[in-house]
């Protein structure tokens, strides 16, 4: 298993992440050639401030690379079309391997830096990939070791919320209402969002029992 960051000159989502202080939590799903480009499908989840997602979203699509963004909430499906080298193009080929597992999302992090976790049964593959990344996009790596898996996250693993439950339940996390002691009641979140108490209250707790009964099937 291998975690390690890089950073990409001509990439499209970094740059606006770190502009508009946005973290993407992102998966790379599918690619192929077409023309002597390379088109990329990348879905993901934006975390930030309404205002800042906003801003990131209206600037995106202005990058002519950018062929199609289809939008759902906070998640994303981007296409996008790369006229690139010989080399780059091999380069993210590799990142598309079928030998690498992506354990965890890709997060694209206000820093500018895009950090990866990614686990192979092939040592010599993993090494390759950390070495691509090295040469070309300014790859660090942060350790290396063998490990089993325990666990792998996806963005498809996540229930599905209303508007108002993911507000409240954003609201709740933020504020500390899951930290204990308890920074707020529902009340005050109830207040704090100009919600009445039972219309928060019933947005909370129907949003926290899909949360957990969506958890606790696969175990």
């Amino acid at each position: 298993m291998a975690k390690f960051k890089l950073k990409d000159d001509e990439d499209i989502y970094a740059p606006l992440c770190k502009k508009f202080k946005i973290e993407f939590f992102a998966f790379p799903y599918a690619h192929y050639t077409q023309h002597n480009k390379i088109n990329v499908f990348v879905g993901g989840i934006l975390s930030g401030t309404e205002a800042n997602k906003k801003k990131f979203l209206d600037k995106l699509p202005i990058d002519k690379r950018v062929q199609s963004i289809q939008q759902h909430h906070d998640f994303i499906l981007v296409h996008a079309q790369h006229p690139i080298s010989r080399e780059k193009q091999s380069a993210i080929k590799i990142f598309y391997s079928p030998q690498f597992i992506k354990i965890k999302p890709i997060h694209l992090a206000i820093d500018g830096w895009e950090y990866w976790e990614v686990a192979s049964l092939n040592r010599e593959e993993l090494n390759k990939l950390i070495q691509t990344a090295t040469r070309v996009y300014h790859g660090r790596l942060i350790s290396l070791k063998k490990e089993n898996i325990h666990t792998i996250a996806s963005l498809e693993f996540a229930p599905k919320f209303t508007e108002k439950q993911l507000e409240a339940l954003k609201i709740a996390y933020k504020e500390g209402y899951y930290q204990y002691p308890r920074k707020l009641t529902i009340p005050e979140l109830a207040k704090l969002t100009k919600k009445s108490y039972s219309a928060f209250q019933e947005n909370l707790r129907k949003a926290e029992n899909k949360l957990i009964e969506y958890f606790l099937k696969y175990r």
